[in-house]
Parts: structure tokens; C-alpha cells; sequence
């Protein structure tokens, strides 16, 4: 990224397989982070637009939502500097083309004079930009009878314009003559093209209904906060039509790819917003499900994929449309979203077909991913892959108390507590779709984990739950928000996982706006780092979510309006990370420079924010649905629209007093008020 450019200046439009990232002004510069993207390739990487060869003056830009923004410029000005020709820049994606359309406005004076759009295209694939590589020279063009089309292998790119503009390679340009009270217009239509062809969709992006969910009050961080991540949910769907395949990116520019572990937290973190999104995700992570043993990609019988590349970009030597499988929480994750999905009341059909997908991937756990035999799942680090393979998967997070990097193998402790609920959840889904007499066993697997898992992990006299395990079955003696993760899936007795909980809300944890990786206290702490001192939303929305399950309301509730009140800082969308610094220091938080925005599992924080100050718990097959509202007394909501089994949740709440408007048939609210 140029050091004029982070990403938390670049406005990004996004609809599935397009994304569309640019400064303020709609203008695109080189850049790391910008330009016109599809399917991971890099269609334009410049966009210039003059009048008479100079910038025009930017009034106001404003992004509606998750694919469109408004540009107002000012093109003349009076001897008072007040405007007097105005142009209007509105920009669309869609999943298949990108339009501007301008439009200027004549008022007190006329406007004679050239207007010029000047473009770049590069046609490079996101994985090369990240990771620094030299852009080569613009692409030469081949002119069309609107405009012009540049190529480059498989991907390309359609431009043409209406009017018709005289065409100077890959630049528009029009002799404007605009008097008082006249207008102009001109659209301009960018079309993303594979194999020399126009992208055709057979519907829309993904298949899921959208969400019914609607939350109404006064309060700004509530509403609109909640609106824009189900809408950002929805945008960041993808839809491959050559592949048949529909899945979730993980973010916009570096993983619009199939991630195993973020798209399974998306899903789970974004229930309340409806169970659709996490069966497609269900079920396309189960059809690229590991069926045999490949080095070359980590495969492994039932192992769930980490990415799968639909698009013009390998990784780790991987091409494209093959998965690779470094990830070791993926596999427990996928069956704890199925656990979750029954527990929503999802489409038994479609989950009962997923049953022999979550047992394989129970199976890969102690067959594969315990490298050992000492009942813990471990990663070595891939030579031709991640170093690491939890969500914590930059080179460097895994520390010591005195700061040297963990060597050997890595038993992470919220690898163990996801099992945990996995057995259990597989318990479950056994009971309802299977083998019923598999259930006590899987259970009595889970308890055996929870004891041996609190024997090796927990360390009383710093009152926190190891980090990860090395190679030598050392504890990483750290604090940091690895914990949260825990606390989130019950595998800690109440006694312990209310002293780790107490931990957990210490201040060099809990931050005003949210949870550090990795506490300020611990030596190798760094508030801009990757995963050693920032603060992940999504991270810190799971750490509320643990918070709560141990009784600690209060503090679960200042971190979640805490995360709220950072998307709106942050324009109602939540990036992937930001710095750990507190206000104390600092009194905003501040923006990492390469951070993915929007991000998916952070994108949805305030969905799962919202389910937590609900504390909606529904169980289908059990017949209740539990709430315990959490709100702040003053904050006053109506949410409808809450999808439960075949039907929809309605309530109204203020404060800890919840009215039930409406209910699914068959349910009952229970009290479950802490």
C-alpha cells in the first residue's frame, strides 16, 4: 500500500464475485489495496477523472450500503467560491458489472471544456499484490465500437461508454458545452469477462433467501449497525457458476475466497440473520471435505479445507479451484455449526445429508489431527504452507511468556475446546439423524477432554488458560484472547471459567473497543502487530459471547456496545483488525493499513452482538427458546423477523423487560435470565 493509502481510506463496494475499492473521490491510485476486482484479479488499477486535466474539487462522497456510492464534485466556482457547475459521480456493482454513471449540472455559469477518464489495468491477482510483487505496465487495449476490452489468460474486462466518447487508448474523453440550467450525462459500464466471455448469473448471488430480520428503535448503533451487517452478509456471498458453487468470501480485497474457519464463524455468529447462509456454507465445505491423503495440499481423509481459490490466483503453490487443507479448527468448527443448525430448527433434510461429513470430520481429529496419541489435536508447520494453523495464522503469534516463538508441534487451546463441543454437538446430530447409541460415548469423549484438557492448560497461580501447548508440552504462559474462545464453548467448569472470565475482563485484555489478542502486559505485546496485541471484532465478539456463559454480564455487555460503537467509527463496517491501543492512549481506535474491510466474520459482530444482548438461545427439537435480555435501560428495541425452525420470533425490549410479539408454533419462551 502506498503511504498515502490505508485501507480505512478506500471506499469498497462489493456484491459477491466484484469488488470495487477506491479513495474518497471514486479514484482510483496505484495502490495495494484499491482497483476494480473480480475473482481475485485486478481488472483496473488506475482512474483518473479531469476537467480540462485537473481534478475536480470534492464536495461529498457517501457509500448507500454495500454496492453503491454517491460523489458530488464541484466543476466551476463563482468569485465567492461557491459552486456553480456541479458533476454527480453514482457507482453500482453487481456481481457481474460495475457502472458509473455521471451526470453534470449547469447552474450560474456555463461549463466548456474537456472532461477526460483515464485508466490503468494491471491485471494482476490479489495474491501477488499482497505479497508485494511489481506491477507490470498497464495492459494494452483493443478498441470495440463503444469502447474498449483488455485481456489477460482467462480474465478480462469490457469497457464501453454511452455516449460515445473519442477513445485515446483506454482514456474517455468528451467536449462538454453545458450552459446554465442544461445537464449531461454519460454511463459508463465495466464487465468483468472469463474466457472472452461476459460473466452470466442463473440467479442471485448464493441461493438463501435474504434475511428477514429487522430491528427498529432510536438508538443509531442498533439499528443501522445491525442493518449493515446483514447486509455486508448478504454482499459478500459468491456465486461461481462454472463450479455450481455458492459460498460466503471471506474478505474484500486479499479472501474473497472459500475460507473453512471464517466462513463457519461467519455462519455461526450471524444465526440470528437466518440458518440459509450456514447450510450452503455447510455443504460447500462438505463437498470439498478431505477424502484422501495429498502432501501437496495437507489433504486428509475428513479434514474441512482451509482455502479454496475459485478465481485468477493460487496459494501456497495451490492453482485455483483445489483446496488447500493447512487449517486444524476448521474440522470442529464445521460440526459445531451443524450442532447450531439443528439447534435453529434448519432444514433436517439438507442436515441429516451432512451427518456422515460431520463424523468424518470428528474422525479426522483424533485420527489425523492428534499427531501425538495424547488425546490433543496439533499442527507442525507447513514447509510449503502456513506456519501456522489456527486463526491466529500469521507467522508469529505463538509466544511465550518471555517472548520467544513456540517450537515443534502446537496444541492450541481453543482446538481442544472447539472438539469438545464438537463430540458433544455430534452427540446430538447422532441422536437426531443416526446411530442414537453413539451419542453416551461421544459424550464420554467430551468429558474425558474437558479433564485432561483443564490438567494441561489451566495454570491457577496466573489465573488463565495456557495459550497453546508446544512441542515439549510446555504451556505458552500468555493471556490473551485465546481464553475467550474457551469460555465460549463450556469446557471450563463454572469455578475455573469464572476465574479466567475475571481474567479475561482485566484491562490489559478488555479494551474500549474490544479484546487485544494478546494482553499489553505480556512481553511480546504490539498493538499493530498482526495477532499480538490488536483487536480482531470478530475475536472479541466471541470473547463476549464466553463472557457471558460465565456470568460476567456486565462485562460482556461493554464489550459488545463497545464493538457497536466501533463500526460506527468505522463508517457501520468493522474491518478486520485494528489497533490495540485503549483510550487511555488513544481515543479512537486505530486502523491497521492492510486490514480486509469489509471482512465476513467481522462484518456480522453486530448480528451476534445482538443475539447476545437478546440472549436468544433457541433448541427446536426441545421445544423452548430462551431469552434474557441484556440491553443498557435506555436503549429501547423492536427486532422481528428472527427465523426459528419453520417460523419467526417478534419482540419488543427495553432494558432487561422483553415482550414476545410473535412465536413460532410449537415453542415456548423460557426466562433463562442470569
Amino acid at each position: 500500500m502506498d503511504a498515502a493509502t490505508s485501507s480505512s481510506e478506500l471506499t469498497t463496494l462489493v456484491a459477491g464475485a466484484t469488488q470495487w475499492s477506491s479513495r474518497a473521490d471514486g479514484s482510483v491510485a496505484p495502490s495495494l489495496a484499491a482497483g476494480l476486482f473480480h475473482r481475485d484479479v485486478r481488472l483496473v488499477s488506475g482512474l483518473r477523472l479531469t476537467i480540462d486535466g485537473v481534478s475536480p474539487s470534492l464536495l461529498v462522497s457517501d457509500r448507500r450500503g454495500p454496492a453503491r456510492s454517491h460523489q458530488i464534485f464541484a466543476l466551476r466556482h463563482d468569485a465567492d467560491r461557491s459552486p456553480t457547475v456541479l458533476l454527480h459521480r453514482r457507482r453500482e456493482v453487481t456481481a457481474n458489472v460495475a457502472v458509473d454513471h455521471y451526470s453534470v449540472h449547469g447552474y450560474e455559469q456555463p461549463l466548456i471544456g474537456e472532461l477526460r477518464l483515464g485508466y490503468e489495468h494491471d491485471l494482476m491477482d490479489v495474491v501477488a499484490i499482497k505479497t508485494g510483487q511489481v506491477p507490470p505496465a498497464s495492459r494494452a487495449v483493443e478498441r470495440t465500437a463503444e469502447g474498449w476490452s483488455v485481456a489477460d489468460g482467462r480474465y478480462g474486462l469490457w469497457v464501453h461508454a454511452e455516449p460515445a466518447a473519442r477513445i485515446d487508448g483506454s482514456t474517455f474523453a468528451w467536449e462538454l458545452d453545458v450552459a446554465p440550467g442544461a445537464s449531461w450525462s454519460a454511463t459508463i459500464t465495466h464487465t468483468p469477462t472469463v474466457d472472452g466471455r461476459a460473466v452470466e448469473l442463473t440467479g442471485t448471488e448464493g441461493d438463501a433467501e435474504g434475511s428477514a430480520l429487522s430491528v427498529s428503535g432510536v438508538d443509531r448503533r442498533w439499528t443501522v449497525g445491525i442493518r449493515a451487517a446483514a447486509e455486508d452478509r448478504d454482499a459478500l456471498r459468491v456465486r461461481v457458476p462454472e463450479l455450481d458453487l455458492a459460498y460466503l468470501g471471506a474478505g474484500v480485497p486479499w479472501y474473497m475466497a472459500l475460507f473453512g474457519r471464517d466462513t463457519l464463524l461467519t455462519a455461526l455468529g450471524s444465526m440470528i440473520a437466518g440458518t440459509g447462509v450456514g447450510l450452503d456454507v455447510a455443504e460447500a465445505l462438505a463437498r470439498y471435505q478431505g477424502r484422501e491423503h495429498d502432501p501437496a495440499t495437507a489433504e486428509q481423509p475428513g479434514r474441512i479445507l482451509h482455502e479454496l481459490r475459485t478465481g485468477g490466483a493460487e496459494v501456497f503453490g495451490v492453482p485455483a479451484g483445489t483446496p488447500y487443507y493447512g487449517t486444524v479448527d476448521a474440522s470442529p468448527l464445521f460440526v459445531m455449526l451443524l450442532g447450531e443448525l439443528h439447534r435453529w430448527g434448519a432444514d433436517d433434510a439438507r442436515l441429516g445429508a451432512l451427518l456422515p461429513a460431520a463424523r468424518a470430520a470428528v474422525a479426522w481429529c483424533t485420527d489425523h489431527g492428534d499427531l501425538d496419541g495424547d488425546g490433543f489435536v496439533e499442527y507442525l508447520p507447513d514447509p510449503d504452507g502456513l506456519k501456522n494453523q489456527g486463526w491466529k495464522d500469521s507467522d508469529d503469534p505463538m509466544v511465550h511468556a518471555d517472548g520467544r516463538e513456540a517450537q515443534g508441534s502446537i496444541a492450541l487451546a481453543e482446538v481442544q475446546a472447539y472438539l469438545y463441543a464438537a463430540l458433544r454437538d455430534l452427540a446430538r446430530l447422532e441422536e437426531a439423524y443416526g446411530d442414537a447409541g453413539a451419542a453416551p460415548d461421544l459424550r464420554a469423549r467430551a468429558a474425558s477432554l474437558r479433564e485432561r484438557f483443564t490438567n494441561a492448560f489451566w495454570l491457577p497461580e496466573q489465573r488463565i488458560v495456557a495459550m497453546a501447548l508446544d512441542g515439549d508440552k510446555r504451556p505458552l504462559a500468555v493471556a490473551s484472547s485465546n481464553m475467550g474462545h474457551v469460555l465460549w464453548t463450556g469446557i471450563l467448569d463454572d469455578e475455573v471459567g469464572g476465574v479466567v472470565a475475571d481474567r479475561l475482563a482485566e484491562p490489559d485484555l478488555l479494551t474500549t473497543w474490544g479484546v487485544r489478542t494478546l494482553a499489553s502486559t505480556e512481553r511480546a505485546y504490539s498493538p499493530l502487530s498482526y495477532h499480538r496485541g490488536s483487536i480482531w471484532p470478530h475475536d472479541s465478539a466471541i470473547c463476549a459471547v464466553g463472557l457471558a456463559r460465565y456470568g460476567r454480564t456486565e462485562a460482556a455487555m461493554r464489550l459488545g456496545t463497545g464493538l457497536l460503537g466501533t463500526a460506527e467509527r468505522f463508517g457501520w463496517r468493522l474491518p478486520e483488525l485494528f489497533g490495540g491501543q485503549d483510550e487511555t492512549e488513544v481515543p479512537f481506535a486505530v486502523p491497521y493499513p492492510a486490514a480486509c474491510s469489509p471482512q465476513a466474520w467481522s462484518a456480522v459482530v453486530p448480528l451476534g452482538v445482538l443475539r447476545l444482548a437478546l440472549g436468544l438461545d433457541p433448541d427446536v427439537s426441545a421445544g423452548t427458546v430462551g431469552l434474557a435480555s441484556r440491553l443498557p435501560e435506555d436503549v429501547d428495541l423492536h427486532v422481528a423477523g428472527i427465523q426459528i425452525g419453520d417460523g419467526h420470533l417478534e419482540v419488543r425490549v427495553r432494558g432487561e423487560d422483553v415482550q414476545v410479539r410473535s412465536c413460532p408454533p410449537g415453542l415456548r419462551i423460557i426466562d433463562t435470565q442470569r
